[in-house]
């Protein structure tokens, strides 16, 4: 489990500070299994100081294997940045904040979780340069064809949306426009939507995700370019393009690569090639 450097035994403080695992997250979805997203999504972004990605990796391993030993509860998966700042980026999902309570409070009661975590941390903090932690609560209305067998993925690409300040509801309107407007150009698109409900710029960011199985996925979404601009037509798609001018403050797109080594995923991911380490 991914915890915070500044978890304290008040339960307010370790609420807000908590990088949550919860048993009904997708992350925690057996392998084969074709699920949504869990209601709510937990992102916990670290930033690397230079040179320290090998030893970040090294006592990360080490603090997945300690949870696995003692059986902790709760999963989440971790992935490198290709593009952007030298970061790592750790996701969980959890259905309801009572959820987050309970497999807090069933984390600390196994002491060898509680030693892995803290062991973990400390082996972390020479590698960190900031560590920033965000809830996000998925938007099922905003995303298309979000349901997928997480265990198969291996790259994702985000898209990070920061909204005009009274542009909210015109950018959810576009949005479910662009939903339409996928279901007749490239039905087989896919993506989830999270609009942030904790943390720096709650008031007005989103984050599209698509999980990948291969990087090969980029290269079609890119041919579908083409495809999309024939079967909305150049009017509808100025109009488009144009409303998001004005709804969007700015947005950066990047990629990343999952990582086992990250990642406190299922047992029953283990069995392949990729998250056993074969």
């Amino acid at each position: 489990m991914k915890i915070s450097h500044n978890f304290t035994v008040s339960l307010c403080l370790s609420i807000a500070g908590l990088t949550l695992n919860a048993v009904p997250a997708a992350v925690a979805q057996e392998a084969g299994a074709v699920k949504g997203p869990s209601k709510y999504l937990f992102i916990s972004n670290v930033d690397l100081k230079p040179n320290q990605a090998g030893p970040f990796a090294k006592a990360q391993g080490a603090e997945v294997q300690a949870l696995r030993a003692a059986k902790a509860p709760g999963r989440y998966i971790g992935m490198w940045a290709i593009t952007g700042a030298d970061h790592v980026l750790f996701l969980e999902g959890f259905d309801s904040f009572a959820d987050m309570q309970k497999e807090h409070e069933a984390l600390y009661g196994i002491p060898a979780a509680v030693a892995a975590i803290t062991a973990g941390d400390a082996g972390q903090t020479a590698s960190t340069a900031k560590d920033v932690s965000s809830i996000y609560s998925y938007e099922k209305d905003l995303s298309y064809n979000a349901d997928i067998d997480l265990s198969k993925m291996r790259f994702m690409r985000t898209i990070l949306f920061h909204v005009r300040q009274g542009h909210d509801e015109e950018f959810r309107n576009l949005a479910k426009l662009y939903v339409k407007a996928y279901q007749t150009a490239i039905p087989e698109a896919r993506w989830a939507i999270f609009q942030k409900m904790y943390g720096i710029g709650s008031d007005n960011t989103y984050v599209l995700i698509t999980p990948m199985e291969s990087l090969a996925v980029v290269d079609a979404m890119h041919a579908d370019n083409g495809k999309f601009v024939g079967a909305v037509g150049k009017e509808q798609l100025d109009a488009l393009n144009k409303g998001m001018d004005d709804a969007v403050e700015s947005s950066e797109s990047d990629i990343f690569a999952f990582d086992p080594q990250l990642s406190y995923v299922p047992d029953s991911w283990l069995t392949s090639d990729f998250w056993g380490h074969k």
